[in-house]
């Protein structure tokens, strides 16, 4: 924004040089980038913050000026007068002016406010020079004197005006309402645009005439033949002019200010302002009377500050003189009440919304050099990663010893059938999370489980020619439960596809497989401590295929997570040409489940004793509970049991397969007898016939 420092004067008077209110302005948290000295005089090109839309204005960098120099800085007449009006606006009565027009608002929600009035047997004509030279220096092109008054009074006041002619306007109707589907309009700048219905238009009686807060149409601009004008001045919802600019592509100085919530006060104070100004150029004066609709007056605020609070938070003592003074400044009207004051905010301070914001309003005027340089205080404590992290590094070590390499995939992602697993994995459970104002379709989601990233990156890879990938990644998945909560956690999700070795001549190439995938998740799990189980998931996890996929459950029974193949029809959509196996854990539900103490077992010293057993059992037992049988009866002396021979075929009876294990026997205490270790072996047979129905195997 430009700010003439001879217009700003009519505002205030200041004795400081140009380069010297710049660095006070600067320090008080209105930006100053430079100092231009143009023909016109000094002009401060300064840098707005977007939650200062009252700054977008000569008169609103005057208050500023008045508010942090105080007697440095006097007022004018001018200043008073409009500053009386914005915070008391005069009423307004309609009179003649509504012989001449009328308005309707459709949509209050998008329009609050929209008053016109009416200037008759006017011409248009160049403007004053000094309004030209001013137009110029603050960056505007003059073009007559009706359009120079409307965009001199958005300049001085920071309320945007616009004038139609009167005559091609229909009916003399200004209709307030969205846009039809299918309208168009063809603005000032001579583009025709497609109008869609969330889109906000000043109308006639038949067709869209501007685009609200954003442009004017050609159809009803001032020329030289105009000689009636409608002067409108409105209030618009800033996110219905920030929506429309962008989708039209039309930002403008109007659409600027509108889209940072301009002051509803000043939509008659404009009016009175640029009918005053052309009067002073022309001797014409407007018709008698506003048509003023407001259908929904905006409401001032309240608000308290204490001074032992503002002295607590800004850090030095604040007296109640000064604290009153400042607060007067900045037009907020000052009561006091015990211990503080009761303010009044005006309603262009929309940024004013709780007490810390009066406070830092009360260091920023008082200057930010008065915080004492002081060194912080408290207790800190030594910095180390936090348990969760420290447990994710524990399972990304086991991990990327394993074999596998870490990825991060990105937490926004398009509809995915892998984002939801039926019946869920630990807490997703829950149902995806859809952002409201998405980016992109690609970015319109919040990741709800990592098979869904994992997918994604492994399809990016299959498309570059990559087969083999053996993947792993710890982090955020999102989900949103019935009552509409929304949550987070930490997963583990894993991906394996493709070989699993380089090829070599002395061995022939083996590819992942279900297998593969579980020998990797009971590795991690062996690593953690964790003494789990397998239980066949059934289909109930739609994502992964019916019969190669499993739930993981804790030794209480806790579902960790889930693994298996991707189901058929899903790697027949990603035109996967090997199959994918998929793994995904909660990192909690691991981490409650883990051994977090090492304990120590010392090297035997005394041998082991070896023995295989094979039996025939029906192919419907599952492995897991004849190994279990084993492990139960085996005693304390049983250390280990490996599965090291499968046999299906003759003399085996179908339907049945032979299978072989070893057994390691040892008493860390002594060496155990053939006859202690025989008994042990015969008990297992037993067991195992009689639970199973199992026969020895010769």
């Amino acid at each position: 924004m430009r700010v003439p420092i001879e217009w700003l004067k009519d505002f205030v008077q200041v004795e400081l040089a140009p380069e010297q209110l710049a660095e006070r302005l600067t320090m008080a948290g209105l930006e100053v980038e430079s100092v231009e000295h143009t023909p016109q005089g000094a002009v401060l090109v300064m840098y707005i913050t977007p939650n200062r839309g009252d700054c977008l204005s000569i008169f609103g960098i005057a208050r500023e000026v008045y508010a942090l120099l105080g007697e440095a800085a006097r007022p004018t007449e001018l200043f008073h007068r409009l500053n009386a009006m914005i915070l008391n606006p005069p009423p307004a009565e309609p009179l003649q002016a509504a012989d001449y027009a009328r308005v309707e608002i459709k949509d209050p929600d998008l329009c609050p406010r929209y008053a016109a009035r009416i200037i008759r047997d006017i011409k248009p004509a160049p403007s004053p020079a000094s309004v030209q030279n001013r137009l110029i220096a603050a960056g505007m092109r003059p073009i007559n004197n009706i359009v120079d008054a409307t965009n001199y009074v958005m300049l001085e006041l920071g309320q945007p005006l616009h004038a139609f002619d009167l005559h091609t306007l229909r009916e003399h109707r200004i209709v307030v309402r969205r846009a039809e589907p299918y309208e168009r309009i063809t603005t000032l700048d001579g583009q025709t645009h497609e109008l869609t219905p969330d889109m906000l238009m000043i109308c006639d009686a038949e067709r869209p005439v501007a685009v609200a807060g954003v442009m004017g149409g050609a159809d009803t601009e001032v020329t030289d033949d105009t000689r009636h004008i409608l002067m409108e001045s409105a209030h618009f919802s800033p996110t219905s002019i920030r929506r429309t600019a962008r989708q039209l592509g039309l930002r403008t100085e109007s659409s600027y200010r509108f889209e940072r919530f301009v002051d509803p006060n000043l939509v008659l104070v404009a009016q009175h302002r640029v009918c005053e100004l052309l009067e002073q150029w022309t001797g014409v004066a407007a018709v008698p009377g506003v048509i003023d609709v407001y259908p929904r007056p905006f409401e001032p605020r309240e608000l308290t500050v204490r001074l032992s609070r503002a002295t607590l938070l800004l850090g030095f003592e604040v007296s109640p003189n000064e604290v009153r003074a400042v607060l007067e400044r900045l037009n907020l009207r000052p009561e006091p009440i015990d211990g503080g004051f009761r303010v009044h905010v005006p309603l262009y301070r929309a940024d004013l919304q709780r007490e810390e914001d009066l406070i830092e309003e009360i260091g920023r005027i008082l200057g930010y050099e008065r915080i004492p340089a002081v060194p912080p205080a408290g207790y800190t404590t030594q910095g180390k990663d936090s348990p969760e992290g420290a447990f994710a590094e524990r399972v990304r070590t086991v991990l990327l010893s394993a074999g596998l390499q870490e990825v991060v995939g990105h937490t926004l992602e398009p509809p995915s059938p892998l984002q939801s697993g039926g019946e869920g994995v630990g807490e997703l459970m829950y149902q995806p999370v859809a952002l409201q104002n998405p980016m992109s379709d690609d970015l319109s989601m919040l990741r709800h489980s990592l098979m869904s990233s994992l997918v994604r990156i492994a399809d990016h890879n299959r498309r570059r020619n990559r087969r083999e990938m053996h993947l792993f990644e710890i982090g955020r998945v999102f989900a949103q439960d019935e009552q509409g909560n929304f949550h987070e956690w930490t997963h583990l999700g894993i991906l394996m596809t493709g070989m699993l070795h380089a090829p070599h001549w002395g061995a022939k190439p083996q590819p992942a497989d279900f297998y593969a995938l579980k020998g990797v998740v009971e590795h991690l799990l062996g690593e953690l401590g964790i003494v789990a189980r397998f239980a066949p998931a059934e289909g109930r996890d739609h994502r992964l295929h019916p019969m190669r996929s499993a739930y993981v459950h804790d030794a209480d029974d806790q579902r960790l997570g889930v693994l298996g193949e991707l189901h058929p029809e899903l790697q027949k959509q990603y035109e996967f040409r090997q199959r994918v196996y998929l793994a995904e854990f909660s990192l909690n539900a691991l981490m409650r489940a883990a051994a977090h103490t090492v304990h120590y077992r010392p090297l035997p010293q005394f041998p082991p004793v070896l023995r295989d057993i094979a039996v025939i059992v029906a192919q419907t037992v599952p492995y897991a509970a004849l190994e279990a049988t084993i492990r139960e009866v085996g005693g304390a002396w049983l250390e280990s049991v490996r599965l090291f021979d499968r046999y299906m075929g003759a003399p085996v009876p179908e339907g049945h397969h032979s299978l072989a294990f070893s057994l390691v026997f040892r008493d860390p205490e002594r060496t155990l007898t053939d006859a202690e270790v025989n008994a042990r072996v015969e008990a297992i047979f037993e067991a195992l016939e009689t639970r199973f129905g199992a026969r020895r195997r010769a």
